[in-house]
């Protein structure tokens, strides 16, 4: 009998596009990797590995990309019919974005989440998206726990679910961050606790 658990990592920019470094990009979802693991198998073989891709991401005349009342500045939207001025997907290889099962204590499967991608259009030297998070999952009595631990950057929005059910929020705006925030890791912890 097979007891499948989806998990689902999404990082995003919350905004149509995003106002940085001098320069106005494409927002929305950057990534989301959304492997499954069946608790009745075991080790590396309970793995569903997903699809790895990247979003394609956009750049815009800063003029086109207005900011939005109420929003920091750098919070921008796009109105209809704006072209971008530059294109690019940034090519995914196993050290920008990948899905592994690893060992982790108490647990008798668990996924690791590691991701490590920058801006097509940038200079490599401005930072990347980065987070590595690995969420740990065990049969119980009655059902199934799990606990997650990581870090990622404090910019833009990191939403993990399981089954569908969001686990873990990080709202890049509602916490005061920017796309400055790339730079700083916020540390992911949840102690084991019934799905």
């Amino acid at each position: 009998m097979a007891t499948p658990i989806a998990l689902k990592l999404t990082i995003g920019i919350p905004s149509e596009a995003v106002y940085y470094a001098k320069y106005t990009f494409s927002g929305g979802m950057k990534c989301s990797p959304n492997p499954t693991v069946d608790l009745d198998k075991v080790g590396a073989g309970s793995l569903t590995p997903p699809a790895l891709v990247w979003s394609a991401t956009h750049e815009y005349e800063n003029a086109d990309a207005p900011p939005v009342a109420g929003k920091p500045d750098w919070f921008r939207s796009l109105p209809p019919g704006v072209k971008p001025i530059k294109s690019a997907t940034l090519q995914r290889n196993a050290e920008n974005l990948d899905v592994q099962f690893v060992q982790l204590a108490g647990a008798t499967h668990a996924v690791k989440f590691y991701v490590n991608g920058g801006n097509p259009l940038m200079p490599p030297i401005t930072p990347d998206i980065d987070a590595t998070i690995t969420v740990g999952l065990r049969k119980v009595p009655g059902g199934i726990e799990f606990c997650v631990d990581g870090t990622h950057d404090g910019f833009p929005n990191y939403v993990l679910q399981i089954n569908g059910k969001p686990v873990y929020e990080w709202d890049a705006v509602a916490k005061g961050k920017t796309p400055g925030d790339l730079a700083f890791s916020e540390t992911v912890q949840i102690p084991w606790r019934r799905l």
